[in-house]
């Protein structure tokens, strides 16, 4: 049943549980309430009021704890690790195709003329190596 739909439900049960507790205290049938007519429509009120009270809580709860979609089976997550060494002038590109992806390592030397980049599947870990074996900007 949809949230909306279970709140519709607690509403109208709600008003039906104050109906139902007023026109049995109304009832009267053992006889605890006031001789006097406003006193005892004011008893009845105030005790079909708490049952609604309770009984519009405990619908509350069920009604808020509604999940609103399915939850989706979970994903297994596939740890990737890059490993490159280069040297001279080759050029190394290492894509991780791991999707959803979990911890990513990546390790990367390049000597001489060389370049490695390595990219993970998400583009969240994107690193490019150039000669010195240090991530461009990176103080040598």
């Amino acid at each position: 049943m949809s949230r909306p739909l279970r709140w519709v439900v607690v509403v109208l049960g709600s008003a039906a549980v104050f109906f139902v507790c007023f026109k049995a205290a109304q009832a009267d049938p053992f006889g605890w309430l006031p001789g006097k007519d406003s006193d005892a429509v004011a008893v009845a009120a105030g005790f079909a009021g708490a049952m609604t009270a309770a009984a519009g809580l405990a619908g509350a709860w069920w009604a808020g704890t509604a999940s609103t979609a399915p939850a989706p089976p979970p994903t297994p997550e596939r740890p990737v690790r890059q490993k490159a060494e280069a040297s001279g002038t080759s050029r190394i590109s290492q894509s991780a195709g791991a999707s959803p992806a979990g911890p990513v390592d990546q390790e990367a030397t390049a000597r001489d003329d060389s370049r490695i980049r390595q990219t993970s599947a998400d583009r969240t870990a994107d690193r490019t190596a150039d000669r010195t074996g240090e991530e461009p900007g990176t103080p040598a």
